[in-house]
């Protein structure tokens, strides 16, 4: 499988930036291209041409495999597979139809990529990228504190929406409540976000200073305003990814969903499902496509 690596800065030598590929949303939806010869999708993107910029490019290229007459282009980051290429977010504000001349058979539009994807190995890391980029977007003055491969606290903190260094680390933490009837309490995600329009257990990351319980109980008084008891919880699961560990806690502890505080720009409602029911939602991709669900899902 191809290895993505993600820079925050293009390649020193020139003519190495090959590709432009561009996560587009339209109305909180994000927009998915099929090629006329093949029955798979992909994020709409191609070649650099000579003489053209990345940006220029990554704004050609959507209007042709996209129809996009108007939209609000941002870098997001450069990456590199075997050939390097700028990986940006775009938000259409206007989109037309596709252009008939170029190669773009029909688009689509949903809140995850499509199953059947040309680039399986790379467009997922992609649009996971962005995802996470988005959700850096608020908050971005939030401090951390940086651990160790070991998850030994370094003495260092990291601001919100800055770069983590390789080797550094933060921490995430990820709580499902349930109450007695067996009922998870659950979020949807406002559009704005990455993996917007989907729902999720409450999570976050922990502030400078915080250990994962006290993290796990502020970032559910912050995001729904339900207040857990810590001897509630127990701690699940745990992992490491790329660039934090993630301790997933369970808090056995009653709620009501209509009580839930929303807030503006990341929640626009709540509610209680079951087992059943939460298996379901994931299985049909409308809940947030956690890395660590099938090993978790069991254990809850």
């Amino acid at each position: 499988m191809p290895n993505v690596t993600f820079f925050d800065r293009p390649p020193e030598e020139d003519g190495r930036l090959l590709y432009a590929v561009i996560a587009a949303r339209y109305e909180g939806r994000w927009i998915f291209c099929r090629h006329r010869a093949r029955a798979t999708w992909e994020i709409p993107g191609g070649h650099i041409e000579p003489g053209e910029t990345a940006a220029e490019a990554a704004r050609r290229e959507l209007r042709e495999e996209t129809g996009a007459l108007a939209a609000d282009i941002t870098l997001v980051s450069y990456y590199k597979v075997e050939d390097w290429g700028a990986l940006f977010f775009a938000e259409v504000t206007e989109l037309g139809p596709l252009p008939p001349e170029y190669e773009m058979a029909e688009v689509s539009f949903g809140n995850v990529m499509p199953a059947a994807l040309t680039y399986p190995d790379i467009q997922p890391a992609l649009f996971w990228k962005v995802q996470g980029w988005l959700n850096m977007q608020t908050a971005r003055g939030e401090l951390w504190d940086v651990y160790d491969a070991d998850r030994n606290l370094t003495g260092r903190t990291m601001r919100r929406g800055d770069t983590i260094a390789p080797g550094d680390y933060h921490l995430v933490v990820y709580i499902w409540a349930r109450g007695a009837a067996g009922n998870y309490l659950l979020t949807k995600r406002a559009p704005n976000k990455g993996f917007g329009c989907l729902w999720e257990c409450t999570g976050g990351s922990a502030l400078a200073g915080e250990d994962s319980l006290t993290a796990a109980v502020r970032e559910v008084e912050e995001e729904t305003g339900l207040v857990l008891e810590p001897e509630k919880g127990r701690l699940v699961h745990t992992y490491r990814r790329d660039d934090a560990f993630c301790d997933v806690w369970l808090f056995e502890q009653e709620f009501d969903p209509a009580a839930v505080k929303l807030q503006e720009g990341e929640t626009v409602a709540a509610q209680a499902a079951d087992k059943k029911t939460l298996r379901a939602m994931y299985d049909a991709s409308r809940l947030v496509p956690y890395p660590f669900f099938e090993k978790v899902f069991p254990l809850i």
